[in-house]
């Protein structure tokens, strides 16, 4: 049996992928299968008891134990929101002064999108499902419109790690990266609008002709949401200055802020404080946190070293598609999109693939090869990313809708061509101009 260690790490990691979605389809709670297959590949790789302590023990870092303490935290903000009548009576507040239905559905995701934040898509998934208070969509179609448009910012927007990251190792100035980048969000934009608005009721019901601003009842959801947004920002600008930095001051800055918004939440409605608790009685509660657990303890097979010279599974891949001589174009998309596809998350396939891109432009590349393989690397990344069935977004989306990810898909696949068109016509314009 000694030869099943021998199997390539992409067919490993791809089996126990394939794994993991078959169990999902059978019913079983996505994270209970995350954590089995993440369990089971590290078994694979014949690393065995190392390689199950070092999943054991990537949870003492703080970043990781601090992840399923904010999601929790999530949970119980955004369900204090609806308890304590705020969301409700922003959502009434935003209809009735916005005439498109479409602004309202696609701005709000959007909004929050702003905000790096862990399965951020849990936090604005309660605002669409408020404005369809009627409960005309379906359900998988209003977790595409939360899923997507809560995407929008991160090809560009300079407080997510992934694209910090995207530009250190493409050796682009700061400018010059966003503005080639910033042309995805629009393309985004209309991905979004074509295959996901466009068959939506436009016009806003409840919408009053001449309907004033109410500031007070705008912000009695959106003023605790702005709180958490600066804090966060703020905690994670001023927390590198006393050594807390990189993704740890993120996330401590992040439940600071959580803290502050909830107290913000129950001013005054103190009563609804015991109703949101049930919460934690709920089953969905915990399976949450099971998945994000799940999450992790993958992520961490995937990034276990398994000889002394500290190759991961990542890096195996990579090795054998360049062994084959697979052309230079098709690995710049083939080892991003797969590194989206089974990290689920941009600051992962951005550092699993670009030091392996930018190794094989050269030492030197030209300012228009650096320029077009960041689009095209980045964009195919991170569209693997937003159909991996390993990205927290998208499976809390999921769930927060119950429907499965597998419905969702027939939505995002015509927005996602969208960008992998775009990301080809961008990248031999900038080829060309530069």
């Amino acid at each position: 049996m000694d030869w099943l260690l021998y199997i390539p790490a992409y067919i490993k990691v791809g089996s126990s992928f394939l794994g993991i979605l078959l169990l999902y389809r059978l019913k079983a709670p996505l994270g209970a299968a995350i954590l089995f297959f993440s369990i089971l590949l590290t078994l694979w790789t014949g690393t065995g008891r190392q390689g199950l302590l070092f999943q054991i023990e990537s949870f003492a870092l703080p970043q990781n134990y601090l992840l399923p303490l904010i999601i929790l935290l999530l949970l119980f903000f955004t369900d204090a929101l609806n308890k304590t009548g705020r969301m409700a009576r922003t959502i009434a507040a935003l209809k009735s002064w916005l005439k498109s239905r479409h602004l309202v559905l696609a701005g709000l995701p959007a909004l929050v999108g702003l905000l790096p934040m862990p399965a951020g898509a849990l936090f604005s998934a309660p605002f669409v499902d408020a404005v369809d208070h009627g409960q005309e969509i379906e359900p998988q179609r209003k977790a595409a419109i939360n899923y997507w448009f809560r995407h929008i910012w991160e090809y560009w927007w300079p407080l997510y790690p992934g694209v910090i990251l995207a530009m250190q190792y493409s050796g682009l100035p700061a400018l010059k990266f966003f503005l080639i980048q910033l042309p995805f969000t629009f393309a985004a934009i209309l991905g979004g609008r074509l295959f996901i608005l466009r068959k939506i009721r436009q016009s806003n019901d409840d919408h009053v002709s001449g309907g004033c601003f109410d500031a007070a009842a705008v912000f009695s959801a959106l003023g605790p949401i702005g709180l958490l947004i600066a804090i966060s920002l703020a905690g994670s600008a001023l927390l590198p200055r006393i050594g807390i930095g990189g993704t740890l001051a993120n996330l401590v800055a992040m439940v600071a802020g959580l803290a502050a918004a909830l107290a913000t939440v129950f001013m005054g409605r103190a009563s609804s404080f015991g109703p949101t608790l049930l919460m934690l009685k709920q089953a969905n509660t915990w399976l949450m946190i099971i998945l994000v657990i799940g999450i992790q303890a993958f992520a961490a097979a995937l990034s276990c070293p398994l000889d002394a010279s500290g190759s991961t599974l990542i890096t195996g891949m990579r090795d054998e598609f360049i062994r084959t001589g697979v052309p230079l174009i098709v690995v710049i998309m083939l080892i991003p999109f797969i590194s989206g596809m089974v990290t689920g998350v941009a600051f992962g396939f951005v550092g699993a693939s670009f030091p392996i891109v930018f190794a094989l432009l050269g030492s030197n590349p030209s300012p228009g090869v650096a320029a077009a393989t960041t689009a095209f690397a980045y964009t195919f990344g991170y569209m693997g990313m937003m159909l991996s069935p390993m990205h927290a977004c998208f499976v809390v989306t999921a769930e927060y809708f119950k429907t499965s990810v597998f419905g969702v898909y027939r939505y995002i696949i015509g927005p996602a061509f969208v960008m992998l068109l775009t990301s080809f016509l961008l990248s031999a314009l900038y080829l060309y101009i530069f």
